[in-house]
């Protein structure tokens, strides 16, 4: 009998820890886009949240970049894992509030707002919200790369 008592025991323990890191995964996967980060990569730091990324553009005379994404896009995790993980792309984002909008989720109403609907979809906004640019589709770094000192250039 004991020993029945201690398997169960150990059984509680396995499905203790199961059920643990499924809440771990479920957080995660809640807090992962307010937090910037896409499954496989992407852009650390950035906003989760249209009008605060609005409001931080006009305090630091900066654009917006908004990244319309969704979760079974395999271009848009593409992006993240060459592109936007590239150290050069980086660096140039910094002169960028960067937003990454699941337009599925939480970015649906401003994918609909600035006619997104296909993806990913990247859209420049200045700081009152009005678009200054547009790249739709995929693009490896240097393009991409390109294309954000054209949308700089139209800021100045």
């Amino acid at each position: 009998m004991e020993k029945q008592g201690h398997q169960s025991w150990g059984s509680s323990r396995i499905a203790l820890a199961l059920v643990a890191g499924a809440g771990l995964v479920m957080v995660l996967a809640v807090l992962a886009p307010r937090l910037g980060h896409r499954t496989g990569g992407g852009i650390v730091g950035s906003e989760g949240n249209l009008p605060v990324a609005l409001s931080r553009a006009g305090s630091e005379n900066k654009l917006v970049m908004v990244d319309f994404y969704t979760d079974w896009c395999g271009w848009c995790k593409k992006l993240d894992s060459t592109t936007l993980a590239d150290p050069d792309v980086q660096r140039a984002l910094s002169g960028f509030v960067v937003v990454k909008l699941n337009a599925e989720k939480g970015g649906l109403s401003d994918a609909k707002r600035f006619g997104v609907d296909a993806f990913p979809t990247i859209v420049f906004l200045d700081a009152t919200g009005a678009e200054v640019g547009r790249i739709p589709g995929y693009m490896d770094p240097k393009p991409f790369l390109d294309e954000l000192n054209d949308v700089l250039k139209r800021k100045a």
